[in-house]
């Protein structure tokens, strides 16, 4: 029996998939959606696929500027189970087949696969619990089909893969606690418990509280079926629970610290108490986050069966979901306080499923008259919705045939009839969805923007930027490039190789604090979720080895230095290759400290930098501050008006022009100006614009606008510096102006070459003949790294305010850097611990002294029709 609902399970999902295989096999068209699932999903299963097979699990130099991919990741994909399986199949069967691995082509259709494979899962695991709350074969596989193939499935996968595998993390839980409570059973629920701890932080909240309502409500309102009392159901599910913590260790302390190490610096938030009353939000008709069907609208008027214990917990759930998403508090609430995310919805979903199958289950318990109550709603609802979207979609043909069909089984109930209404429901949900994909997925998502043809093009990973990079990395495979495509900042993931970009949630917080407090680098946008090139300017450039420069336009902003080398014509773009004059070693070894606490700004900083290393200890250097030339420049107004704190300006590309001699301006390259800037006005996407720098900024209200407005931009030499600004009013004020005139940057490339790999998971630096002092390495620090110079282990820390900095004699030669991330052994050993005691007090548990008390008017009720 099990296989066969195996098998049945795995139709309805190939069935369910069927659009989806169509499209690809017909069209190209990937089930992965045009921003995030092809920007970020793709590239790091790719990424992570790749350093998993290389046995390499924490530390990359390449993962953006460098960092613990494993613990930056654990949002996404690092931690998840259900990944881990992904990868360990693809492993295998790369082992016996050649498999493109390292093509995004490749994870675009494992993708489809993996979705197959995975809503096959939900699909019977969800079924086992409706069948095992006592609810019929039919009405059971029918429901499990609803949730599992809900409009959420599809936008969660879609969009962000991972999102989908909690969708089968929370029945799985459901399932385990209902086990225990009826049989005593509790090794489920902690596995339930484990995987979704382990898998994901962030939905690790969302589960905590829908199974703590659930658990709540099943001990407060006992049900006649459960053999174990009161006290037993709260002792033994927060026992069961703790120790599903432990067994989760690695996952859970992995999400925890990111979260925690993470900074996500947010504007001021402010919610409205009430969402807009738009199509956006229908989740009865077309709404974009879920839609219900309108069965479950059904069955909240069928106020008859309320007198059900099954019935009423779903009702109670589905009910004061549908309140609370009327409101975005309720979404911020879910969202841990902060931004309103409406991601919570996959519990509407469930909760819905598990009343629509409790009611076709009882439907022989009703009469013609409540099914007519009930359609009164039905008919309100969805006549308002086609009158208020301008639209018909193919699903409302449904309503009046199932509606038949249920009032035809009513009056003479029948095995036929109830099938026949089961395989409707089906075959409903799939036009359901489809309308769902065809009305928000297709609009929103056009075909040519993530088919085949987009992946393969200039704009994602076309074969001549491919042939460029290739071409520059064997040459210095350890160096830095300056690249991304149009689709992504997250192009170096997926063309392998290192670069200075990376677009996630998850950030260490040193990263940003380096961008924002430490060296003021301004990035194109003011983005939460980006960090990305150096602000352009050349002493960063080649302090990260950053060696070439690939452009199609804006050859306008080139750091100083870079020269054109090669020139390569695309099938849609041209493409020039810059190599950086000024290159750096890989790493280099210095005796000259300097303190953070005596460098006060930007450009004095990048000096210390080139001439040593800043570390917090005593200096034994010091350097010659810049001059600020601000003191020169005379100031004039482009219609705009300025008090000394605030610049209004009338009109758009208005501002502040200053005017440095000519000669003064002339005796540097570059230019750094530091400025403090905020508009205070309500406004659309913005600018600050410098001469030839631009930076657009979000609206003051989007939910990943980072807040810095304190900036230095890097302009080219000139007597004119030309601020442009939107119209409105800003908070504003000029700091400085410094001259660099890269003195400082061309002495530093006379240091002695040192070369630097990876292997694995370490980094090896070879030495040539050097003076005592520091190696320093220009790749994050991270609390967890060590190092051994030659053999013997040696003293590393924080250097150039972000770098790794290692303590060496001059006898040095090599040095190993490797990394593990505090405290994983002991993670390790608590896992293991918990998976020994799970086994153990799941079977002492299960032997305790238990009967099952049967209710057995719920039985004869939930008895399927009979002939």
């Amino acid at each position: 029996m099990k296989f066969k609902t195996l098998a049945t399970c795995l139709v309805l999902s190939l069935l369910a998939h069927s659009v989806v295989i169509y499209r690809f096999v017909t069209e190209g068209i990937l089930f992965s959606g045009k921003g995030d699932s092809i920007a970020q999903m793709i590239p790091f299963q790719l990424y992570l696929y790749e350093q998993f097979s290389k046995f390499n699990f924490f530390y990359d130099m390449g993962f953006g500027i460098g960092g613990d991919f494993f613990r930056s990741l654990a949002y996404y994909y690092s931690t998840s189970p259900i990944a881990y399986i992904n990868f360990g199949v693809v492993y295998l069967l790369d082992l016996l087949l050649p498999l493109n691995t390292g093509s995004p082509d490749f994870w675009f259709v494992n993708q489809i696969i993996v979705s197959v494979f995975k809503l096959t899962a939900i699909l019977y695991v969800t079924y086992r619990l409706f069948k095992y709350l006592g609810i019929n074969r039919y009405a059971s596989m029918a429901s499990a089909f609803l949730y599992s193939y809900s409009t959420v499935y599809f936008f969660f996968t879609f969009t962000w893969s991972f999102f989908s595998d909690v969708m089968f993390y929370l029945p799985l839980t459901i399932l385990g606690m209902e086990r225990f409570f009826a049989e005593r059973k509790i090794g489920i629920y902690i596995l339930g418990i484990a995987l979704t701890l382990h898998s994901n932080f962030y939905f690790s909240y969302y589960q905590f509280i829908f199974v703590m309502f659930y658990f709540v409500y099943r001990t407060v309102y006992k049900k006649e079926s459960d053999s174990v009392l009161r006290p037993t159901k709260i002792k033994v599910i927060v026992i069961s629970s703790v120790i599903a913590l432990m067994v989760s260790a690695v996952g859970f302390s992995t999400g925890v610290t990111s979260y925690v190490l993470n900074d996500r610096t947010l504007p001021p938030i402010k919610l409205k108490p009430f969402i807009d009353f738009i199509i956006h939000y229908n989740l009865f008709y077309d709404g974009y986050y879920i839609v219900i069907p309108f069965i479950a609208v059904m069955a909240l008027f069928t106020f008859k069966l309320y007198r059900n214990y099954t019935f009423r917990l779903f009702a109670v759930i589905t009910w004061l979901f549908m309140a609370g998403s009327l409101s975005p508090l309720f979404d911020s609430f879910f969202n841990g306080f902060s931004i309103d995310q409406r991601r919570w919805v996959y519990m509407l979903a469930f909760s819905s499923a598990g009343l629509i199958a409790t009611y076709l289950h009882h439907l022989k318990n009703l009469n013609l008259k409540d099914i007519a109550i009930s359609l009164i709603p039905v008919s309100i609802i969805y006549s308002l919705s086609i009158i208020g979207a301008g639209k018909s979609l193919v699903w409302l043909l449904f309503i009046p045939v199932i509606a038949v069909t249920i009032m035809l089984y009513i009056n003479r109930p029948k095995v036929a009839t109830y099938q026949f209404l089961a395989v409707t429901i089906v075959i409903m949900n799939l036009f359901f969805v489809y309308d769902y994909i065809r009305e928000q997925m297709d609009t929103l998502h056009p075909f040519y923007e993530h088919d085949l043809a987009f992946v393969q093009s200039d704009k994602y990973n076309s074969e001549t930027q491919r042939s460029i990079i290739n071409d520059i990395t064997e040459a210095s495979p350890a160096a830095r490039i300056d690249w991304q495509t149009s689709a992504t900042h997250n192009t170096p993931l997926y063309q392998h190789f290192n670069g200075i970009k990376l677009y996630s949630s998850i950030f260490d917080k040193d990263i940003y604090q380096f961008y924002d407090k430490e060296l003021n680098i301004t990035m194109d946008t003011d983005s939460n979720s980006i960090y990305y090139r150096l602000g352009e300017r050349a002493n960063l450039y080649s302090l990260f080895n950053v060696n070439h420069s690939i452009r199609t336009d804006n050859v306008a902003t080139l750091p100083y230095g870079f020269e054109l080398t090669d020139q390569r014509q695309g099938k849609d773009k041209s493409y020039s290759v810059y190599h950086n004059t000024n290159e750096l070693p890989l790493v280099r070894v210095t005796d000259k400290v300097f303190n953070p606490n005596e460098l006060k700004t930007p450009i004095d900083r990048e000096h210390a930098m080139l001439d040593g290393v800043v570390l917090d200890s005593p200096s034994n250097r010091k350097v010659t501050p810049a001059e600020n030339l601000l003191s020169k420049a005379s100031m004039s107004l482009n219609n705009a008006t300025y008090n000394g704190k605030q610049l209004i300006v009338n009109q758009d590309q208005g501002g502040i022009t200053y005017k440095l001699p000519r000669r003064l301006a002339d005796r540097y390259k570059d230019l750094y100006v530091d400025l403090s800037i905020e508009l205070k006005t309500p406004s659309r996407y913005h600018y600050v614009w410098i001469n030839e720098i631009y930076q657009s900024r979000k609206p003051l209200d989007d939910d990943y606008r980072r807040f810095n407005p304190t900036i230095t931009l890097r302009i080219k030499a000139s007597d004119l510096i030309q601020l442009k600004l939107m119209s409105g009013t800003y908070t504003y004020q000029i700091n400085g102006i410094y001259g660099e005139d890269y003195k400082t940057l061309e002495s530093a490339t006379k240091q002695q070459k040192h070369q630097l790999t990876q292997t694995g998971s370490k980094l090896v630096a070879t030495l040539s003949p050097h003076d005592t002092g520091y190696a320093v390495i220009p790749t994050p620090y991270l609390k967890g790294m060590s190092a051994k110079v030659d053999g013997k282990k040696a003293e590393v820390s924080e250097g150039n305010y972000l770098m790794t900095a290692v303590k060496i004699d001059k006898s040095a030669r090599k040095i190993e850097l490797s990394y593990t991330p505090p405290y994983f052994h002991l993670m390790q050993f608590i896992s293991l611990i918990g998976l020994v005691i799970a086994i153990w007090y799941t079977r002492k548990v299960s032997r305790g002294k238990h009967s099952i008390v049967t209710n057995k008017e719920e039985i004869e009720t939930f008895a399927p029709p009979a002939e």
